[in-house]
């Protein structure tokens, strides 16, 4: 083979490489994922646990757990179901302890290491999730409706998610693997689920 043949042939070939992986590029946002359909009924401003909120004399532990049953809410988007928690301690007192407290929501056990930090009047405390946090498919699509979908017009129209477990755990404070595409308009675009220690974002 001459060399001009040898140029010329590593230049085919060179043409259906990069052809080749145009096409394995991501696909835009307008046909990625579903459609995401209007809540029914429209998505909570704010729910809460099934059971009477802890009054200003109760235990600090029973306040703790309604205080992280609350979190697990908002991670899954505020879609009212029931909740419940336990911890490992039976109570908390004036010096500083940590201990593991875990609440479950659709079936599924979200875990938080709580360290206290102590005191006579008042009990300060972090509450830290080991196993992540939690996802679910309408919470997804009721943020993603409430942010984009309410706009209207060609927003609205193109909005789409990935398809979603029913519920599942997630990364914290990172992107969760999911996203919700706006395939028009001025907002076109892909966006993040990020689930965090206190509620859900699209980003």
């Amino acid at each position: 083979m001459s060399a001009k043949n040898w140029i010329r042939t590593a230049a085919t070939v060179a043409l259906v490489v990069f052809a080749a992986s145009a096409c394995g590029q991501d696909d835009p946002p307008l046909i990625k994922g579903t459609p995401v359909p209007s809540p029914k009924p429209a998505a909570q401003q704010k729910t809460a646990p099934p059971h009477r909120e802890p009054s200003d004399k109760a235990p600090v532990l029973e306040k703790i757990k309604y205080d992280l049953e609350n979190r697990v809410l908002a991670m899954g988007g505020m879609i009212a179901r029931p909740t419940s928690s336990t911890c490992d301690t039976a109570e908390v007192g004036d010096q500083p302890q940590t201990f593991t407290c875990t609440v479950s929501y659709l079936g599924v056990q979200v875990p938080f290491r709580v360290a206290t930090k102590g005191g006579s009047f008042l009990v300060q405390y972090t509450a830290t999730p080991t196993k992540g946090g939690v996802i679910t498919r309408e919470g997804v699509q009721a943020r993603a409706w409430k942010q984009y979908g309410t706009l209207g017009g060609k927003t609205r129209d193109s909005l789409r998610c990935d398809e979603i477990p029913t519920v599942r755990l997630v990364p914290v404070d990172m992107p969760s693997g999911y996203r919700c595409y706006v395939g028009e308009g001025g907002l076109k675009g892909t966006y993040d689920v990020i689930i965090g220690s206190n509620g859900m974002s699209l980003r």
